[in-house]
Parts: C-alpha cells; structure tokens; sequence
C-alpha cells in the first residue's frame, strides 16, 4: 500500500456513504408498508399484515442502517494536519540530536 495520505475528497464519499444509510430505512419501512396493504387487500383483511411486516421492518432497517454506516466509517481514514506534521518532524529533529 502506498504511504500517501488518504484525500479529503474519499474521506468525504465514505461519510456520505454513512448519511445515506438513513434512506435505507426509510425504503424498508415503505416497502413494508406497501406490501402489507397489498397483502391485506388480497386476503380480504384491515390491518394484520400491514402492522405485522410494519413492526418487523423496524428492527431490521435499523440493523440495516448501522451496518452500513459501520462500513463506510470504517473505511474512512484520518488525515494528518500540518500542525501534526510538522510537531512530528521538530520531535525526530530534535532526538537526531
């Protein structure tokens, strides 16, 4: 792997990444809600399917959502700040001496 510092720009892509796994409930839950009135309308029901699949979205689109922000902030590296850098060069400047 190559020692160059990570680019705030793939820095900034990995946490959008992590922002959008919010719209990942968001899609479970309609989907969910959509499907159990499709349900319910074909099985001549009010509301068991609808409220069935609706309570069990929710844990799943919140496992859902904190996978995928865990994947994406754990790739995300920090960068160094010249102040860092530059602390970090007077300290090895200092011990060569």
């Amino acid at each position: 792997m190559s020692n160059q510092p990570p680019s705030r720009a793939k820095n900034m892509a990995y946490a959008v990444v992590a922002g959008q796994s919010g719209c990942w409930t968001l899609m479970i839950i309609m989907i969910a809600l959509f499907g159990g009135l499709a349900l319910d309308a074909v099985f001549g029901l009010k509301g068991p399917f609808t409220i069935g699949l609706l309570l069990l979205s929710i844990p799943f689109s919140l496992f859902i959502m904190v996978r995928l922000a865990l994947s994406a902030v754990k790739q995300i590296v920090p960068t160094q700040t010249n102040n860092l850098r530059k602390s970090s060069e007077s300290h090895a400047e200092e011990d060569d001496l």
